[in-house]
């Protein structure tokens, strides 16, 4: 791991920021990523919230909140991150070179208006369906090229502007964690391209789940021996081409829940279309009030609960968190990030990943 690593959070734009310790966690985190702008149109962004006047109003204290935050901590680095589940529009912008162009345009206008510092693509996902966006076979190849035109652009903007070494115009990506990512694009090239990569290590078990699993395990489990895990997805991701120090290992500030799973627990069938969530907020509470009992599997490294007696939780906590800071050292990744900044208001979350960074 570098010697400052990566310590990303994601900011949704749309939640409320009042009462948080911003202040405090700006001398904390490396990065920022605000979460989302959207593709609109021609290849045109626009924020979630344009259209409506009170989330449009929030959404711009949200910039000048970021900006207070960078001038207590000038190294921090603010990204506008673009996309996210289900957000359409890439097939379309990176379909062939005028497209790119326009999009590439338009992506780093509105960086600038916003005085950020980089942009992070969230696709979800290239020449895949899954999220019900529109998809193509060449989102392979266009997906390279489209952040190769960004590429291009961001360089020579940081030259004209004499940004250089950690000030220079980052570009990043957030990436689905497993095979069916890769198959859908050119992993060596999109590294090559990118400063570094969010691989999202969560969700594992999400809300299609019919069995409890755990959503972020750092291993795989006896019981579930073949299915995901960190440990997997990062080695799968640097034999395909990601260099470990640019892979950023994701966590996860919220539970995944399934009802129906009765005193079997992890392993155990649940009630479909069952699926849930909780902040990590509310987790402690719910053990407090004895509602949950929290279970440790040794071998995933990771926590679950089981609530009221039927429902599963598959979530992080200061102890999984641990095991996963340690990991990324271990492994020489360029550190760690997390979705998503409000879901902890306890602040043991951050606080366990920046005292072992």
């Amino acid at each position: 791991m570098p010697s400052n690593p990566i310590l990303l959070a994601y900011f949704a734009g749309w939640k409320d920021w009042s009462g948080l310790p911003l202040e405090r966690d700006a001398t904390r985190l490396t990065h920022i990523c605000f979460a989302f702008a959207n593709i609109r149109g021609d290849g045109e962004l626009a924020l979630f919230a344009e259209g409506d006047t009170d989330k449009q109003a929030r959404a711009q204290t949200h910039f000048a909140t970021l900006h207070r935050m960078r001038e207590i901590n000038p190294k921090l680095r603010l990204l506008i991150s673009i996309g996210g589940w289900a957000a359409d529009g890439f097939s379309d912008a990176a379909l062939d070179a005028g497209t790119r162009e326009r999009f590439s345009k338009a992506a780093i206008a509105f960086m600038q208006e916003r005085g950020l510092d980089g942009i992070d693509l969230d696709w979800e996902y290239p020449s895949n369906d899954m999220a019900s966006i529109k998809a193509r076979p060449e989102d392979k190849r266009n997906f390279t090229l489209m952040l190769a035109d960004l590429r291009e652009r961001l360089d020579a903007l940081s030259d004209a502007e004499g940004r250089k070494g950690d000030e220079r115009y980052l570009l990043t990506i957030a990436a689905g964690a497993g095979q069916y990512y890769l198959d859908g694009v050119e992993m060596a090239e999109v590294a090559r391209l990118c400063d570094f990569v969010n691989l999202m290590t969560y969700d594992f078990y999400n809300g299609w789940a019919t069995r409890a699993g755990h959503h972020t395990n750092l291993y795989n489990t006896p019981v579930d021996p073949d299915g995901d895990s960190c440990a997997k997805s990062v080695a799968l991701f640097t034999a395909n081409g990601l260099p470990k120090e640019k892979l950023v290992l994701g966590c996860a500030f919220y539970g995944r829940s399934l009802k129906g799973v009765g005193t079997a627990g992890l392993g155990a069938p649940g009630t479909p279309q069952s699926n849930g969530g909780y902040s990590y907020s509310e987790i402690p509470a719910l053990i407090a009030c004895g509602r949950a009992v929290r279970h440790w599997d040794e071998a995933a490294k990771s926590p679950w609960l089981m609530v009221d007696g039927d429902e599963f939780v598959s979530y992080e906590d200061a102890e999984s968190l641990r095991h996963k800071a340690d990991f990324a050292k271990a492994q020489g990744l360029a550190g760690t990030f997390f979705w998503e900044y409000t879901e902890d208001g306890t602040d043991t979350l951050l606080d366990t990943l920046w005292t072992h960074r």
